[in-house]
């Protein structure tokens, strides 16, 4: 999404709220990127919307979602929303414009309700979640809280658990040679190597591992795709000399930051481990780029509960998730500001090429996030 859209959400997003009453504003966030294949960082400034109504004398709840996507190149016609029967289609639809339009049409709600709101609720509607964050920690630079809830798509289960993750590149240097004289064990494709590493890591057992916790299945993803530019088109008749892929490992939450954070460590240290040993076998592989980010999880507490009865009262359920992709609420996790995931739609819509969201669950999801702000605020 251009800079541009995003200023336009930001203006109805803003116009939206403050005529239903809420005390609005812009916030605006700075982020600095590297672009693949040009040298030197780019700048963008671009807007949070953070809306706000109620008192001191109580909990302060906030209500967090991003109005950023990724691009629509793989879609037709990506920002041209469409209804098909109960599914509304188009970029961002699951991720997460469905949860951007729960936690509004909640929140106009309660503003309008008789109910007594004892605390204050504040709506943080953030830019960058899907790249490096820069949103919702420029917001938590400036704001704390009791309790949040994070609209990602979880089909509207409590999202108790969220992955975190190691982004990596792997770059194998090859040699020229003609391809039917070349085997594999000899390495002279930069292609094989990178590939031989990545299997490597698929197969061990000890970082691509599954997790029970609460009931709730928790495991490592794994997933790599070639960095461009290419230094040459490929053709099994000729060997690549210079080969690099992106890696993304997912990773499982420790019960703790500080137990998380040696996890992270401790999967980077044994992806390196790989590398090294490759090199060994002749190989001529490194690793030139890591980030890396952990997940949390969420134990039961009071906020939790109240929750847990809004879910009960329109759902008839309260079951719970873990999501494995990594998203804002680690942010609100490291603040120590206790934090679950809830909102419509699938996570694995979002990014596809037919993006969608069920539009039973967005109304769904408004009913339930009204019932909490009730339950937590009055």
């Amino acid at each position: 999404m251009s800079n541009d859209n995003e200023k336009q959400i930001a203006r109805f997003l803003r116009d939206e709220l403050t005529e239903s009453g809420f005390q609005t504003n812009l916030q605006s966030i700075t982020s600095t990127y590297s672009i693949p294949g040009k040298p030197g960082h780019r700048s963008f400034t671009r807007p949070n919307v953070i809306a706000r109504f109620g008192g001191k004398n109580g909990p302060k709840l906030i209500l967090n979602g991003h109005v950023d996507t990724v691009s629509g190149v793989n879609m037709k016609r990506p920002f041209e929303p469409r209804v098909k029967g109960d599914r509304l289609y188009g970029r961002g639809s699951s991720d997460m414009k469905g949860g951007i339009a729960a936690i509004v049409a909640a929140a106009e709600a309660m503003h309008h309700s008789p109910s007594a709101i004892k605390g204050e609720l504040v709506l943080s509607l953030v830019v960058d979640e899907e790249t490096l964050g820069y949103g919702t920690r420029g917001f938590l630079g400036q704001e704390s809280g009791d309790f949040a809830v994070v609209a990602e798509p979880t089909e509207n289960t409590l999202g108790l658990a969220q992955a975190g993750y190691l982004d990596f590149d792997i770059s194998c240097s090859g040699e020229s040679r003609h391809g039917m004289s070349t085997l594999p064990n000899n390495w002279a494709s930069a292609y094989l190597q990178s590939a031989d590493i990545c299997n490597r890591i698929v197969d061990d057992l000890a970082l691509l591992k599954t997790r029970r916790v609460n009931g709730m299945l928790m495991e490592t993803t794994f997933n790599a795709a070639p960095v461009e530019p290419i230094s040459r088109p490929s053709m099994a008749w000729m060997t690549v000399e210079d080969f690099r892929l992106n890696c993304l490992l997912g990773l499982i939450p420790g019960s703790s930051v500080e137990t998380s954070e040696k996890n992270a460590e401790a999967a980077l240290r044994r992806v390196k481990q790989h590398v090294a040993q490759a090199n060994r076998r002749g190989l001529r592989a490194k690793i030139t780029r890591t980030d890396w980010d952990i997940g949390f999880t969420q134990r039961s507490n009071g906020y939790v509960r109240r929750f847990e009865n809004a879910m009960r009262k329109v759902l008839g359920h309260t079951r719970c998730s873990y999501v494995s992709s990594f998203c804002d609420a680690t942010h609100f996790y490291r603040a120590n500001i206790p934090t679950i995931l809830f909102g419509p739609g699938k996570m694995s819509q979002g990014h596809s090429s037919d993006e969608y969201v069920s539009i039973r669950q967005v109304k769904d999801a408004t009913s339930v996030l009204a019932y909490a702000i009730e339950n937590i605020l009055s």
